[in-house]
Order: C-alpha cells, then sequence, then structure tokens
C-alpha cells in the first residue's frame, strides 16, 4: 500500500489578519512552532514515514514561489504543485487529486490535508491513517473524528453509525455547527466527533462519488488538469475551465450524499484548525512585547514594540502597517475587519 498526501494549501485565514494576508496566508507562518503550519502538515506525511510518497501540492496561483521555497527548507522535493487560477473550495480540490493519481499512480490512497491545521501527536495521526486505509481500500471515502474535549460551536460534527472495524465507522450523519446546548448532548452521547476535514481515499472511488453526487464539479476539475499547462516548475489548471467549476465544499457535494462515507474515531491527536487568535499561544517572551500588570492577553508583533498595561483578555497584534485589538471572546469576528477592508477598497491591507 501507498499513500499519496496531497496538501490543500488555498486558504486565506482572514480571521488572522492582520498577519495573515492574501499574498501570505497562515499556513504559511509561523503561528505554533519554529516551523510554518504548511511545513509542520508537509512533515506529518513526509516521504521518510512509509508508506507515503513526495507530496502533492494543491495552492493559489499566487503561491506556488512561497510553497516550493517552504518545501527547499525542509529539503522535500513534491510530486508535483498544482496552481488553482481561482478558489473552487474543496470538492473541485479533491477531484483534482483523484485525477492527478489516476494518471499513474491509481493504486495510491489519497491523504487530502489541509495545510493549516495543528495536530500535536504526528504518530498518533499516522496511526488513524492506518486505521483507515483498508476502508479506503475497500471503497470507503475516509474522514477522521476528532474527540471533542469541548463543546465547541465552531466546528462541525460528525455521527457515528455502525462499526466496520476496529476504530472505523460508517458515517450516521453530518451535523452543522451548533449552538451550544446541541453541542453539549453531542459530548454526552459519545457518538459525536468534530470534523477535521481530512479524507482517505482512492482515486476510482472519489471519481465515481463526484460523477454520482457533482458530475458538473468532476468534469470541470479533470478537465482543468488535462488541460494544465507548465507555468516554471508548478502545474497551472486551465484558468477558464477551473473557473467554471461549481465552488462547494468535499463535505456538501460527496460526503452526505454518498453511502460510502466511514470516520475513524476518536482521533486524539491534539488537533486544532488554529481557526482564530484565540487559538494562538502569546508571544509574551519576546523582545518586542512587554506585559505589566496583565494577563489572559494574547500578543503578537512581527516588529514594533508591543506594551499591554493593566488589560485582560485581550488580542493584540501588530505588523508594520497595522494593528488590531479586540477581546478574546470576539476572535471569529475579526473576519469583519477584513471585509470592511473590502468595502473600503483597501488592497493594500489584504
Amino acid at each position: 500500500m501507498k499513500i499519496q498526501p496531497v496538501i490543500m494549501s488555498g486558504g486565506t485565514g482572514t480571521r488572522l489578519w492582520p498577519m495573515s494576508r492574501n499574498a501570505h496566508p497562515k499556513q504559511f507562518l509561523k503561528l505554533v512552532t519554529d516551523k510554518t503550519m504548511f511545513q509542520e502538515t508537509i512533515l506529518r506525511v513526509a516521504n521518510s514515514h512509509d508508506p507515503y510518497l513526495n507530496p502533492v501540492v494543491i495552492c493559489g496561483g499566487k503561491h506556488g514561489a512561497i510553497v516550493a521555497e517552504q518545501l527547499r527548507e525542509l529539503n522535500i522535493e513534491p510530486s508535483e504543485i498544482i496552481l488553482e487560477p481561482c478558489p473552487r473550495n474543496t470538492a473541485a480540490v479533491a477531484a483534482v487529486a483523484a485525477a492527478w493519481v489516476a494518471r499513474g499512480k491509481e493504486d495510491a490512497l489519497i491523504l487530502l490535508m489541509p495545510a493549516d491545521h495543528h495536530i500535536a501527536d504526528d504518530t498518533g495521526f499516522r496511526e488513524a491513517v492506518t486505521k483507515g486505509a483498508e476502508a479506503a481500500k475497500q471503497g470507503y471515502v475516509v474522514t477522521f473524528g476528532i474527540k471533542a474535549e469541548t463543546p465547541h460551536t465552531g466546528y462541525g460534527y460528525i455521527e457515528t453509525g455502525d462499526m466496520l472495524t476496529d476504530s472505523v465507522y460508517e458515517v450516521a450523519a453530518f451535523k452543522e455547527k451548533p449552538i451550544r446546548e446541541i453541542a453539549e448532548k453531542y459530548i454526552e452521547d459519545g457518538k459525536h466527533y468534530w470534523n477535521a476535514g481530512i479524507f482517505l481515499y482512492s482515486a476510482k472511488t472519489m471519481l465515481e462519488e463526484l460523477s454520482k453526487h457533482a458530475p458538473e464539479i468532476k468534469d470541470a476539475a479533470v478537465n482543468a488538469l488535462q488541460e494544465s499547462v507548465m507555468s516554471g516548475t508548478a502545474l497551472r489548471l486551465h484558468e477558464a475551465t477551473f473557473s467554471a467549476c461549481p465552488a462547494n465544499s468535499i463535505d456538501y457535494a460527496v460526503m452526505e450524499k454518498t453511502d460510502k462515507a466511514a470516520i475513524v474515531a476518536p482521533v486524539d491527536v491534539g488537533w486544532t484548525d488554529i481557526g482564530s487568535w484565540s487559538e494562538v499561544a502569546s508571544d509574551v517572551n519576546k523582545d518586542n512585547v512587554i506585559c505589566t500588570n496583565a494577563s489572559g492577553n494574547i500578543i503578537r508583533s512581527d516588529g514594533p514594540m508591543v506594551a499591554a498595561v493593566g488589560v485582560d483578555n485581550l488580542i493584540i497584534v501588530a505588523t508594520g502597517d497595522a494593528v488590531l485589538v479586540a477581546r478574546r471572546d470576539n476572535a471569529q469576528e475579526v473576519r469583519m475587519v477584513v471585509e470592511e477592508l473590502k468595502k473600503r477598497g483597501r488592497e493594500d491591507l489584504l
């Protein structure tokens, strides 16, 4: 068995503004360790870990150079860097990945992973992938259910059904982000897990399920790959063809419709999607951060000195051209700042 990691690196990370920008989004930032989140993801499934192949990276059209540079820093050679001319969500990415693998690595399972998630236990994650591999080889599209530690209202949930093998179940239902009362019930019943948005499947299965449930997405994505051209050392999808692809997530387009959805659960590996500043540690020990009579704050700066005096539970993030100040419990609303900047035409700050 071989596993082909495909890293989805098209996100913009608007809730991590002002450090996360269109030209340099959150996956390319060092938010948790001394490596960027993209590099952490690559190392988690590097080909030094059997049975993983060299990674395929599917990224925004303007990020090919950043991807190549961050791979060079790790001394990792990609199987391919594929450039999206425009964002079309994860179903299109899943289709492109399946079509690419079907070209000559059809026996490999595809491990589709976001580039901007943190996982503390890499070994445990690979063990979870191994558990799901047999179901994927049997024609299931396997996802991974993160053990829900708290009744989080910012994550979708997956309900487990009948057991297939040890720690692998059929999916009974996908649940939208719940209100707190419902999330608490999910925690209590022991059948619901956070949806990590990571998938394991064969090229054959994904193409078949897309043909059944989202043929327009499958056809446009496959054709865009067939019509792609080399752009330097990266493969650029055909712009007009890919632009015509409907934008939809793999969850909506396939997973909620197929009878071949399976889940590995519980996966307890210290996972977080780093969806907002509230999930990032403070840099209070840095030379450019001073805290006096202050607690519970998240303070980050990539240049200017930041001093916090007598304030609690704030997010303070400074860059060379912008400063964000927010209450920690309003972290999700940072994306509203980005929307306002768009309305004002401040492309220089996006």
